[in-house]
This record gives C-alpha cells, structure tokens and sequence, in this order.
C-alpha cells in the first residue's frame, strides 16, 4: 500500500500557480467514490442526495488504517473537509504523504472537552514511521470541535506554515509556525474511524499566509548543546544499571548529528521503530565543550524516553519520561519540553567530555514514537562546544 498509489501522480498544485491572484481560484471537491482512493478493506464509500460527492467512512485504527487519494499531490494552499467522529476516537488528515511512514499530520482527539482541551488538535509529523505527537506539545490547542456531529475543518498550508480552523470561526484554533515532516509534497489521506464529506482542494490559496518559519530561537544561541556525534543504536537486554562501561568501544563508528530547529537532537528522523519483541534500543552521544575555568552551569533538559548524561567520566544525571506508566510522565505530560528536568553540569578548565545515553522505548509502545532531547544550559559566557 505505501507505493502503489504514488506511481503515478498529477502535481494538482500547477492548477492554481498560474492565478496572479489565488484566492480566486475555485476549491475543487473531490468525490468521495471508491475509484479515487487507496483503501485495504478499511473504507466504505457511502452514496446520499444530501452529500452530491459521497461520503467516506473509515473503519480502522491499524496502523495501516489510512485511506490514500490516487493521483494527486498537495504541496501548498487550502484543505476543506467536513468529519463525523465515531465515538471517542482521534481520526485525522495526513498530507505531504510520501508513503505509509512519512507524512505531516492534523489529528483530533475526539472528547465532549474539545473546546477547553488544551491537547484537541494537534499536529505531527510522521518520519520512518515514527508518529512524533511526544515530541512537538507547541503544536496543539482546544477547539470548537462537536463530539458526535458533522465539523468543518479548514487546513492553510503554506511553506513551513499552517493554520487550522474549525467550525466557521475565523480565527485559527491551532498555528504550526514549522511543519517538521520531511516532504514538501505528497498525497493526501485521511485515518480513523469516522466520516468525511466535501473534501475540497484550492492549489495556492494559502490566504497571504508568510511560507516562512520564523527566526529559529536556537540558532547563534550559544547556550544549546547542538553539536554530537552518535553511534548506531545498540541492543541491549536492559538498562537498569547502565555506566560508561556499556558505551561502544572506541573504534566504533560515530556519526555527527546537529540540531533540528529549536535545538532538538531528533533521533527520530534516522531510526525506524523497533519490532515489539525487540530488546531496548539505546543510542550513545558525545561532544566536547572548552570551559576557560572551573565552573558549574545549570542545564534544562527534555528527553524521551530514558536518559543519562556523564561529564567527564562521571553520572551527573539520569532520568525517565515514561508516558505510559503510572507516574512515569515528566511534565508537560510526558512530551519532549525544557521544562522536563534540569541539572548541574560541572566543568573543569580546558575540554569537558559531555556523553549522553538515550533510549527511545516505552514499555509496550516500542519506539513508535518520538526518541531524542534537548539540552540548555542558563548561560554560556566562557563557554564553547567543540
């Protein structure tokens, strides 16, 4: 299924691009009929007066549970669609697909507290098959969302930008200043059970929304530690006493790695997840830092999932962000935030050693999720990372 449905494809954006004036170009609906979509026994396509482009109903939450429009890419303008959830579910729209494991993502977590939820929508990107809703908890917001009924959905994309509206309102209910996907491009699905109706398209309308990010705060701000080299990840049959003596050999290979926008240290993006029997999966870091004297700095730190960091040759911390276990989550909720934890980081005069040691597994969620961190220290005069 990941494939088949993008052999051939129709760049339904050069609709738009020749418009001197986009927003007057008109949406184009999208009929909801079993000849236009990718589906693996997971769809019905559902034929009433009322609904003159049919009505989809998705039956699945696998985790091939998506249904694919054929032949046809999206890279910037407007998405409008109608969704009736089934039950207390999080279905959701995927676009820039490039394949089943790649995709930037809007999804609902359906509950009668939409409106005052702060995590309703979210938005995530899906890289290697890994869904990062863990990682990004900037990314999502309350919304006027109905439990049980017909909701209007609008998408603006634009660049690295995008702003969701729901139910009519004006104004956003959720701004993503940097889609984190790895496409710019791709086909568009949709996933979980509920009911879609009036899919429109408008290629290039994005409503003057700026296709640029803003500034990325991390950058030129000496204080993040944005500059590692890592070693492949390394099997383990458990980390509960885990030291420098379990970090590879020193003739092990080690691949440098820099920090995404805002300072994270994505492992994500190289590391599809691991099959469920799997033993840990625990990744070894290292960078070095030049102090012009003796000194302790403060650092924040927000990892997932376990964590330990060593200063020259000694633990100075060690943690968990376990979201699925009873009193396992750091706050914001057991997602990835410089609010997780912090410690002190003691610094000789000369080279500082740093290693960090990171595992990406949940017990029974296996690395499906977001694996990686981001370290802050209070200050940096004094201070250079090699």
């Amino acid at each position: 299924m990941q494939k088949r449905f993008i052999r051939s494809v129709c760049a339904l954006s050069v609709l738009g691009a020749a418009s001197a004036f986009a927003s007057t170009v008109t949406p184009l609906p999208i009929p909801l009929v079993a000849d236009n979509w990718q589906a693996s026994g997971n769809a019905t396509f559902i034929a009433r007066e009322a609904f003159p482009h049919g009505i989809l109903q998705v039956t699945s939450e696998s985790e091939e549970g998506f249904v694919a429009l054929k032949d046809k890419h999206f890279d910037n303008g407007t998405i409008e669609f109608d969704i009736k959830p089934v039950g207390e579910e999080m279905p959701g729209i995927r676009f820039h697909q490039k394949d089943g494991d790649n995709a930037d993502m809007l999804y609902i977590r359906v509950s009668t507290d939409c409106p005052a939820s702060q995590d309703c929508l979210q938005y995530v990107p899906i890289i290697k098959g890994r869904v990062l809703w863990d990682v990004y908890p900037q990314y999502q917001a309350s919304a006027p969302f109905r439990e049980n009924e017909w909701n209007h959905i609008k998408l603006i994309v634009s660049g690295k930008r995008m702003n969701v509206y729901v139910n009519g309102r004006t104004e956003p209910s959720l701004r993503v200043t940097h889609l984190e996907g790895d496409a710019s491009t791709g086909i568009i699905s949709f996933e979980g059970t509920a009911y879609y109706a009036n899919l429109t398209l408008a290629p290039g309308v994005t409503d003057g929304l700026d296709p640029k990010p803003p500034a990325d705060p991390a950058a030129g701000d000496r204080r993040y530690l944005a500059r590692w080299q890592y070693t492949d990840p390394v099997s383990m049959n458990t980390t509960d006493h885990l030291s420098l003596s379990n970090m590879p050999s020193s003739g092990s290979r080690w691949s440098p790695v820099k920090a995404d926008y805002g300072g994270l240290i994505n492992l994500s993006r190289f590391h599809a997840p691991t099959p469920k029997q799997a033993p840990p999966q625990v990744i070894w870091l290292r960078t070095t830092i030049q102090s012009d004297r003796e000194q302790v700095r403060r650092v924040a730190v927000g990892w997932l999932r376990e964590i330990w960091v060593f200063a020259n040759g000694k633990p100075v911390f060690s943690g968990k962000n376990l979201y699925n276990l009873k009193g396992g989550r750091k706050a914001p909720d057991g997602r990835l935030s410089l609010e997780n934890d912090g410690f002190d980081l003691p610094l000789h005069e000369g080279a500082n050693e740093i290693v960090v040691a990171i595992n990406g597994n949940t017990p029974d969620m296996k690395g499906r999720y977001g694996w990686g961190f981001i370290m802050r220290m209070d200050q940096a005069e004094n201070i250079t990372e090699k």
